[in-house]
């Protein structure tokens, strides 16, 4: 993205540059990206990557340092009120007082809006119904997320934000926050999620910013971003016996391979692996050289992700 002085009207967010430090310690350094209206845009990155303190500078806890942000249009900075009629966020971590009960806490965010959603229609889009007059105090960890997520869709905004909406979380749970977040998809809203679960993004996000040590390094699909940073798929193939370097010689004109092993295995690449079988049978066929095992393995955006930060996310 290039810089600008004003708003392009092809995002419903964008950031230009946005730089932030702590002393000496710089946790954003020239972050641009922008969203587009009713996408779910990833945020991924390890902690201390810089998610969390770009999520507050968007929602107005932080000032930014130097760099441009809009939010539907609008300088977070310049019209906090208004920003804050505009978007809403979950945030890592939201301590509330242990006495308060759901409903109640729900009453309280909803009051701060002009136009809240229904209170019981949240509850039972996060599955709190039958929790509405527990104590916060009393909550499990996954149901503390869900009230979370709730707050962070009352005011009914275009624009939510959630930061780490399932750090901790048991793998069910997480999926029933993962079906939450694809309906509020479907319901037209714009999500920005930021996650270190890569399968997470892969599974959620329309689009993906990979950002470490407070740089983005890359925006685009999970599929494109795997196809721009991995060598393409693999398919693993055992041979029925070692070929002889003549043989190995006569396909190398056509394909990309190496040997794995002592013995008949072999790696091939290319684009699409099931073509690449389909051409490699055809060719081996009339040489009267079978096939014991074949395997296509696709890369992942845990491999792109390595490739373009030089390093894996920790679980």
């Amino acid at each position: 993205m290039q810089a600008t002085s004003a708003p392009s009207r092809e995002w419903a967010l964008e950031l230009v540059d946005v730089s932030k430090s702590f002393g000496r310690n710089p946790a954003l350094q020239e972050a641009s990206f922008g969203i587009r209206s009713g996408e779910i845009f990833g945020l991924l990155g390890p902690n201390g990557a810089g998610k969390t303190t770009l999520v507050e500078i968007l929602l107005g806890i932080k000032h930014r340092d130097r760099g441009q942000v809009w939010i539907l249009g609008v300088d977070p900075e310049l019209a906090p009120r208004r920003i804050r009629e505009l978007i809403c966020g979950q945030l890592q971590i939201s301590p509330f007082p242990d006495k308060i009960r759901v409903d109640e806490l729900l009453h309280l965010f909803a009051a701060l809006y002009p136009h809240p959603r229904s209170v019981p229609e949240l509850l039972g889009l996060v599955g709190l119904n039958e929790k509405r007059r527990e104590f916060y105090e009393r909550l499990s960890g996954g149901q503390k997320q869900r009230l979370a997520l709730a707050l962070a869709l009352i005011g009914d905004t275009d624009l939510i934000i959630l930061d780490e909406p399932t750090t901790g979380l048991d793998a069910q749970i997480r999926h029933e926050l993962h079906d939450i977040i694809l309906e509020l998809s479907r319901m037209g809203k714009t999500l920005l999620l930021t996650t270190h679960y890569i399968e997470e993004a892969e599974k959620l996000c329309n689009r993906v910013a990979v950002l470490f040590r407070g740089r983005v390094h890359a925006v685009d699909t999970p599929a494109a971003l795997v196809k721009r940073f991995t060598d393409g798929q693999h398919l693993e193939v055992r041979f029925s016996r070692v070929l002889s370097a003549e043989e190995e010689s006569g396909l190398s004109g056509r394909f990309r391979f190496e040997r794995v092993s002592s013995g008949p295995d072999y790696r091939f690449h290319g684009e699409q692996g099931e073509r690449l079988l389909v051409d490699l049978v055809l060719d081996l066929a009339p040489r009267g050289i079978g096939l014991e095992e074949a395997r296509i393995r696709r890369p992942s955006l845990e491999e792109a992700y390595l490739a373009i930060t030089g390093s894996r996310i920790e679980p």
